[in-house]
């Protein structure tokens, strides 16, 4: 029974009523405990690059533990405000099952979808599996590297005389290390970097950088400033391969 519930509750998770890019490697549950956790948080952001806007965002994660194994549901819905226009603008879905192999070693699947109104990607579909290594636990670090394959198609919001392909598909490498510090028991630092070249086609690369200092205000409250990195070797037209997001925001634990 317990193997059946550990195959379907991804797909449960899909359905549950949980509304909100969220990094997904935040409130990752290391420790043996079991049952659901999860948090919701509010971002302002301020941004460079394509564009220059104000954005809000609600994002949230829902975890469950089955002790060493664990699902997770990470997602983000957002809204800007530009020249006095609200855009719902942004969504963000992405499911994970990691199984552990040993103390050190998890295997990880996962499957995303989102879309992205500023950088003209209307949908974007993968899936992909994968190993997770545990390399470092000792006092306040935490050190961990994951080496996947994922599948990926993209659409995009482009004329038809553009340069850029408007439906596109690719094999991808998905890795990325992740590192924690707790400076002490109420601030923390993380940052996660994600590097994903197209197999076959190496100069085509995607980079992103998430790194947070979060400030524990309570029980049941965080406070969080963010600074995240987006780099796409092959944007398309009309777009920057290099984007920067700031924000600051408040996250409610559960």
């Amino acid at each position: 029974m317990l193997k059946i519930s550990r195959i379907f509750l991804p797909v449960l998770c899909l359905i549950l009523p949980v509304t909100a890019q969220v990094n997904t490697e935040r409130f990752r549950q290391d420790a043996d405990s079991t049952g659901f956790s999860g948090h919701v948080d509010l971002t302002a952001t301020v941004s460079t690059g394509n564009t220059s806007y104000r954005h809000i965002a609600v994002g949230s994660r829902l975890n469950y533990n089955w002790g060493e194994d664990y699902t997770f549901l990470v997602s983000d819905i957002g809204y800007t405000r530009e020249r006095d226009k609200k855009i719902f603008d942004q969504m963000f879905f992405h499911l994970r099952n990691v199984f552990a192999v040993n103390r050190h070693l998890q295997h990880e699947m996962f499957v995303q979808y989102d879309f992205n109104k500023k950088r003209k990607l209307s949908a974007r579909k993968l899936i992909g599996t994968g190993l997770r290594f545990r390399l470092l636990k000792k006092g306040p670090f935490k050190f961990r590297v994951g080496l996947s394959y994922m599948y990926e198609i993209e659409d995009y919001d482009l004329p038809d005389q553009s340069s850029h392909e408007k439906h596109a598909e690719a094999h991808r490498l998905s890795n990325y290390e992740t590192f924690e510090f707790a400076i002490d028991k109420n601030l923390t630092l993380l940052s996660v970097t994600y590097f994903q070249p197209e197999i076959g086609k190496w100069d085509d690369i995607k980079i992103i950088s998430e790194n947070a200092l979060i400030i524990d205000a309570g029980k049941h409250l965080d406070v969080t400033i963010k600074y995240n990195l987006r780099y796409d070797s092959r944007p398309p037209d009309a777009t920057e391969e290099l984007d920067t997001i700031s924000t600051f925001g408040i996250a409610f634990k559960f």
